[in-house]
C-alpha cells in the first residue's frame, strides 16, 4: 500500500479540508524484505510454546538488526507468551505473524512495542495472525496488545486482536503510517480501546472494531489523519479526544463510518483544557441504534478538568450523516456543547440527517457558533450562552440506516473468552475495502 496512489480517494474531499500531506506505508515493497527470514522455531521457538516472547526478542536482535531487508517469522500455529518484547531500531524489515499468540502474563506494558522502525511492515499472509488477549482474566490490569513508537514510513494489516486486557493497538507519534484490513474484537466495558492514534500523516481504514470505548480515535498531538472505511460494531464509537492542555489538532478527515450500536456516531470529548481542534470533516456517517449521535462535549465528566478556559474548536464540518439514537430526548441525536471560556465557530452541518428510534428529540447547544442545526448562533462575535434545547422535528432526508450482514446484537461479555474473529471484506455499508486481505492476493 506504501505505492499505492491516494490521488483518487483524496479528491473526495474538498480543497479546504484535511487530508493526507503525502505517501504513507513502507517506502520499499515487501519482497525487498525476504533475503533473510528470521524464523522463530531457528531461534529457540516452537509451536505450542509456553512464552515465544525470548524466541521473538532473539531472533530480532541476532538477526533482523544483523540483516537489513529481513523478514521476522512467525509460523501459522499457536503459542503462549509471557515475556513482552520489545523491538528498537529496525530499518527495512518485516515481521509476518502467521500464528495466534495467547496471552501467558499480567505484567503490565506492551506485549509486541515497535520503536524507532523505518520502512517497516507488519502482517499475517494468512490474514489469520493475531493476538489473543484473555482480557477476561486480568480486566484493566495487564499489558496493551501492541504499541507502534516514534517510527515512520510503516504499515500494519492483516492482523487479529482480540480482547485486550487494556488497549489493542496504540500508535504514538511518528509519520507515514498505514494501518488496514484489522478486525479488532473487544469486551463490553470501557479501557478496552480499539486504536489510538496520534502523529502525523497516518491513514487508518478498513477496519472493525467490538468493544465499549474507543472504536478509532484521534489523540492530541495530531496532523493530517485519514480514518475510512471503519466498522464501529456493538463499540464505544470513534472519538477526538479526551482532550486536555496543550492540545495540537488539525487536518483531520474521518469519512465513510458505520457504527452499529454502542456509545455514539462520533464524539468530541473535553472537559476544559487548552489548545486547538481546527479544520476537520466528518463525511458520510451512518448509524443505527446509538446512544448519542453527532455529539461534543467539552464538559464531559469522564475525565478531570484541565487547568486551561477550553479548546478552540473551528473549522469543523459534519456533511452526509444518516442514522439514529436510541432515545433522542434522553440523548440528542445532536448536541454541540463547547467550551464557555472558548466557544467554538464555524462548526458547519450539511446534510446531517439523524434522529431517534423513539420518533422524538431535541438536540442542544452551548456557546457553539455555526450553521445547519437550529440551536447554533451566528456572527462573528463568540461569546460564551448556557444550553439551549431545542424541539427536533424528524429529518426530511432521513432514511432507516442500513445494515451489514456480521452486524452483532450485543457486545461481549466481561468474563468470559472472546472468540476469534475472521477478518471481513467490507467495512462500510457498498463499499469494498481499499486493498484485498493478503490471503487473497
Amino acid at each position: 500500500m506504501g505505492f499505492k496512489s491516494l490521488l483518487a480517494s483524496l479528491l473526495l474531499v474538498s480543497a479546504a479540508s484535511a487530508q493526507l500531506s503525502g505517501r504513507v506505508g513502507p517506502t520499499t515493497a515487501l519482497s525487498a524484505k525476504q533475503s533473510t527470514i528470521c524464523n522463530v522455531l531457528d531461534y529457540g521457538g516452537s509451536v505450542g510454546s509456553s512464552d515465544i516472547g525470548p524466541a521473538i526478542a532473539d531472533a530480532f536482535t541476532n538477526c533482523v538488526l544483523k540483516h537489513s531487508g529481513s523478514t521476522l517469522y512467525v509460523p501459522a500455529g499457536n503459542y503462549q507468551m509471557k515475556t513482552w518484547v520489545t523491538l528498537k531500531g529496525a530499518t527495512k524489515w518485516a515481521f509476518r505473524l502467521d500464528g495466534l499468540i495467547t496471552r501467558a502474563a499480567t505484567t503490565g506494558g506492551n506485549m509486541i512495542a515497535v520503536q524507532n522502525a523505518n520502512d517497516f511492515e507488519f502482517y499475517s499472509a494468512n490474514s489469520a495472525g493475531g493476538i489473543q488477549g484473555l482480557g477476561y482474566q486480568c480486566r484493566n490490569a495487564g499489558p496493551r496488545l501492541i504499541r507502534v513508537s516514534n517510527s515512520e514510513n510503516w504499515s500494519i494489516h492483516d492482523l487479529i486482536l482480540v480482547d485486550s486486557p487494556e488497549f489493542h493497538l496504540v500508535v504514538e507519534k511518528g509519520e507515514n503510517g498505514e494501518v488496514y484490513n484489522m478486525a479488532i474484537r473487544g469486551a463490553n466495558l470501557g479501557g478496552s480501546d480499539g486504536i489510538d492514534v496520534w502523529g502525523s500523516n497516518h491513514w487508518i481504514h478498513d477496519v472493525e472494531v467490538t468493544n465499549r470505548d474507543e472504536c478509532v480515535t484521534v489523540k492530541s498531538p495530531a496532523n493530517n489523519i485519514l480514518v475510512e472505511r471503519i466498522w464501529c460494531n456493538q463499540s464505544g464509537g470513534s472519538a477526538i479526544g479526551s482532550l486536555s492542555d496543550g492540545t495540537a489538532i488539525q487536518d483531520i478527515v474521518y469519512r465513510n463510518v458505520y457504527t452499529n450500536g454502542g456509545n455514539q456516531a462520533f464524539m468530541i470529548k473535553s472537559n476544559r483544557g487548552s489548545g486547538y481542534v481546527k479544520n476537520v470533516l466528518f463525511q458520510n456517517f451512518v448509524a443505527r441504534g446509538v446512544a448519542y449521535g453527532l455529539n461534543v462535549n467539552q464538559f464531559w465528566s469522564s475525565q478531570s478538568p484541565g487547568s486551561g478556559a477550553g479548546v478552540q474548536l473551528s473549522n469543523i464540518t459534519f456533511q452526509d450523516w444518516n442514522g439514529n439514537v436510541a432515545d433522542g430526548v434522553k440523548r440528542p441525536p445532536v448536541q454541540v456543547i463547547c467550551a464557555d471560556g472558548a466557544p467554538c465557530f464555524d462548526m458547519t452541518l450539511k446534510n446531517v440527517n439523524m434522529w431517534s428510534q423513539t420518533d422524538k428529540a431535541v438536540v442542544k447547544c452551548e456557546s457553539a457558533y455555526g450553521t445547519g442545526l437550529s440551536c447554533l448562533k451566528s456572527g462573528g462575535t463568540h461569546t460564551s450562552y448556557g444550553v439551549v434545547t431545542a424541539s427536533a422535528t424528524r429529518p426530511a432526508g432521513y432514511s432507516t440506516p442500513t445494515t451489514m450482514a456480521g452486524d452483532l446484537a450485543d457486545g461481549f461479555a466481561t468474563n468470559a473468552a472472546i472468540p476469534t474473529p475472521t477478518i471481513p471484506t467490507s467495512f462500510f455499508p457498498g463499499l469494498p475495502q481499499i486493498s484485498p486481505l493478503a490471503k487473497n492476493k
